[in-house]
């Protein structure tokens, strides 16, 4: 097909390439985004340190994982993005022209977190472009992104991101139900404001999280979605508010499965995974699942967590 021809040139194009932004981690941004989903979390998510001055979170504190997420805008102009607002150079040629974020895994260096006032690098690479064939439907093109970041005292973050590209479709959300029942859930309902306080500070112009008219008669979403990202940020921070003492996140491996909406009520869950003998550690570390269930109780997103103690020195 004429298409995949053009697909695997874009890729002989696009793989491999690699660009660098520098960022601060300014206490500003992070505290916006602590106004912006605190609201939503539960009442024991745990506080920050703040400036007794101007009220931002202080410098020099650990940023809340997923934090990251709403550093390092890209620099181009909205004339060099795609018609849906998102960045062109991370998109497969037409007619392949529908996005969506598939999911990741995040890896966090344990003795080296992000902190706030540092400046820090992120390394972005495009690491691969696959076609998947489906019986149901159109192939998707997918999209893999490899990101590190490093401040002045080296490895603080690795996060590889999974989008896919499709044709226009009328999507239909799955209603997969999970089996098994949680330790600890929280139920919110995502507000417009919330989605575009996130969609600024993440710098996302993606129409479909903000243009209400444009994800209804363009993309055909019964309302506006809420970001990938954000899931995956909520749910990192319900497992905080339920972190043992003296453990920490080491890494989130997710996958997105149907989408969620704005002003229609998601439950994020979370349970520890025991092992065969009952226990809930192994070689110090602690696994947690987490998943996002939609208005209807389908999954919208699930992962497995991975926390470990806390280095001695901090």
């Amino acid at each position: 097909m004429a298409e995949w021809t053009t697909i695997g040139k874009w890729k002989e194009q696009t793989v491999g390439k690699q660009s660098v932004l520098w960022d601060r981690m300014d206490g500003r941004q992070v505290t916006l985004l602590d106004q912006t989903i605190r609201p939503h979390l539960p009442p024991a998510y745990p506080g920050y340190l703040r400036d007794s001055k101007v009220g931002d979170i202080a410098v020099g504190t650990q940023m809340a994982p997923g934090a990251h997420l709403v550093y390092f805008p890209s620099h181009i102009n909205e004339f060099q993005l795609s018609p849906d607002g998102y960045h062109a150079d991370e998109a497969p040629p037409d007619p392949f022209c529908q996005r969506v974020w598939a999911g990741g895994l995040i890896e966090f260096n344990v003795a080296n977190p992000l902190r706030v006032g540092e400046l820090t690098s992120q390394t972005k690479r495009i690491e691969n472009v696959t076609i998947k064939e489906r019986s149901d439907a159109d192939p998707l093109v997918l999209v893999n992104l490899a990101l590190e970041m490093h401040n002045t005292r080296g490895h603080c973050v690795t996060e590889y991101r999974n989008l896919a590209y499709m044709k226009p479709i009328d999507l239909q959300r799955k209603t997969v139900k999970h089996r098994r029942e949680p330790e600890f859930s929280h139920e919110l309902t995502p507000t417009e404001i919330m989605l575009f306080r996130y969609s600024a500070l993440s710098w996302n112009s993606h129409r479909i999280h903000y243009d209400a008219v444009y994800a209804q008669n363009v993309e055909r979403h019964p309302g506006l979605l809420v970001h990938g990202p954000l899931t995956c940020t909520l749910l990192l921070q319900l497992l905080q508010t339920h972190m043992p003492k003296r453990m920490a996140l080491k890494s989130f491996d997710y996958r997105a499965v149907s989408p969620m909406y704005c002003q229609q009520p998601v439950t994020l869950n979370g349970r520890w995974i025991q092992d065969a003998s009952g226990t809930r550690t192994s070689n110090g570390a602690q696994l947690c699942e987490l998943w996002a269930a939609n208005n209807n109780g389908g999954l919208s997103m699930k992962g497995v967590a991975t926390i470990v103690p806390l280095p001695d020195a901090q």
